[in-house]
Order: structure tokens, then C-alpha cells, then sequence
């Protein structure tokens, strides 16, 4: 909800605010040109070109698009993506100056981020044995 909240607004950047919201700095590609249900082939076409080499879309007024090379990775993307967007929607609703990062410390921390790779798994792996003790009905 928070993803797409922040995909509604006129200017729908995930601003680094945080080390959270650094993660994604240059890192996402956006689509404002919503024009109702895809229902073409040439529209998947224009969002893949959107797209691009990221992985990561905010989609205006619809919502975002998270891909991996895995399911953990996917996963990993959108949960700290919706947990940025939550932080910058609650800071935006305090209706202060936002304070953003500078560029060379958003880089730096999306890079220290990016040379963690097996987080997402493990990440991923902790999530299921949760859902394991909790509610393993998830798996039927």
C-alpha cells in the first residue's frame, strides 16, 4: 500500500531519506504514463523498455513492479522497497523539508546494499520458517 501511495503522487521518486530509501537510489525506473487496463501487447513491450535494466518500476497511479533472478531476491527488493515508501509517506505526511541524502552517500549505501547478495536469501529463508511455525497452511 505504501509503494503504491508513493506511485499515486504527482512526483512519485523514493527520495533517500534513509538508509532504507538509499537502497533504491538510481535504482528504480518509473512509469507515469497509466492509461487505464493493459490489455495490449505493445504495452508490456513499453514497460519492459520502461524498465530497462532495473529492477525495480513504480508504476504511477497503478503500483510497482519488483524482479529477480530469484524469488528470495524479488521478495527481499519489494519488502525494503514498501518499508522505504512507508518511511517516506510518513515523512512527507509530517509536512516538514524533507532532508535527503546526498547523492555520494545514497550511492554509497545502495552499493554497500548490492554487495550483500546472499542477505535475500536468508532473508527470505527466515521469513519461511516463520510462516512454518505460524501458519504453515501458507504451503498447501
Amino acid at each position: 500500500p505504501y509503494a503504491t501511495a508513493i506511485g499515486c503522487l504527482a512526483d512519485p521518486r523514493l527520495l533517500p531519506i534513509d538508509q532504507t530509501t538509499a537502497r533504491y537510489f538510481n535504482r528504480i525506473a518509473y512509469d507515469v504514463a497509466y492509461a487505464g487496463i493493459a490489455s495490449e501487447f505493445s504495452e508490456g513491450e513499453r514497460l519492459a523498455r520502461v524498465l530497462g535494466d532495473k529492477r525495480v518500476m513504480m508504476m504511477g497511479n497503478h503500483g510497482v513492479l519488483v524482479a529477480g533472478d530469484s524469488v528470495a531476491e524479488a521478495f527481499d527488493a519489494l519488502y525494503y522497497l514498501e518499508r522505504g515508501c512507508r518511511t517516506l509517506a510518513l515523512a512527507y505526511a509530517t509536512g516538514q523539508k524533507l532532508s535527503v541524502l546526498s547523492d555520494e552517500v545514497a550511492e554509497r549505501t545502495a552499493r554497500g546494499q548490492e554487495a550483500e547478495p546472499a542477505f535475500a536469501d536468508a532473508h527470505f529463508a527466515e521469513m519461511r520458517r516463520i510462516l512454518d511455525r505460524e501458519d504453515p497452511s501458507y504451503a498447501d
